[in-house]
């Protein structure tokens, strides 16, 4: 697995790559201090994640959301984990919403990175325990509808389970020999039983009761 590491911290940088040499099959195949530097690497490397800060601030610019659509935009299939010190429930919801595959928290990388990187190999998302605490605590999913909601129907939950494993609809529609629109609108009407109001909730969700 290739990955490039972005952080506008050198030492961080090194202890990034320190932990990742650690992981049989992977290999550091570049390093960027900043944003252009990190989008001229995804341009002209190989890779197959990519492992970013989320904050690396350039004169006035200051927008890492900003910087995940860019990359997002442009690398529609990458997966991106975000390595962070940020303690924000609604940041991390914008994130998980841009699609970034996971959230790791600084002060856990020895012990979660691997992990991570192993779940990113097999298309699933990965959140750090401290990060689905802080979601759950924020109401990212609704616990006043645990074990009220109305039923979901065989074929929604057979979507919800292929979901929590980590496949995209369109791989679930292939699966199925469903149309991407009917694997949409299951889970759609899936997450609004459930009471939760995206994907990153959705996940949680699936990860508290045992469906993942």
């Amino acid at each position: 697995m290739r990955i490039v590491l972005a952080d506008d911290h050198p030492i961080f940088r090194i202890g990034l790559q320190a932990v990742l040499d650690q992981i049989p099959g992977v290999t550091v195949v570049a390093q960027a201090g900043s944003p252009n530097e990190l989008l001229a690497h995804l341009q002209g490397l190989e890779c197959d994640v990519l492992v970013t800060d989320f904050m690396m601030p350039v004169g006035q610019q200051n927008d890492g959301l900003k910087l995940l659509e860019q990359i997002r935009r442009h690398f529609p299939h990458l997966p991106i984990l975000v390595v962070t010190m940020l303690n924000n429930a609604g940041l991390f919801r914008a994130m998980l919403a841009l699609g970034i595959s996971g959230l790791l928290s600084k002060g856990s990388l020895a012990d979660e990175l691997p992990q991570a990187i192993s779940c990113l190999s097999q298309g699933k998302t990965y959140l750090a325990a401290s990060v689905e605490h802080l979601l759950l605590q924020d109401g990212a999913v609704r616990e006043d509808q645990i074990g009220v909601q109305e039923p979901l129907s065989p074929k929604e939950l057979e979507v919800t389970r292929l979901l929590a494993v980590g496949h995209t609809v369109s791989q679930i529609a292939t699966l199925l020999n469903r149309s991407k629109q009917t694997v949409s609108t299951q889970k759609i009407s899936a997450m609004r039983k459930l009471g939760v109001a995206n994907d990153a909730a959705l996940f949680l969700y699936l990860q508290e009761h045992g469906l993942s």
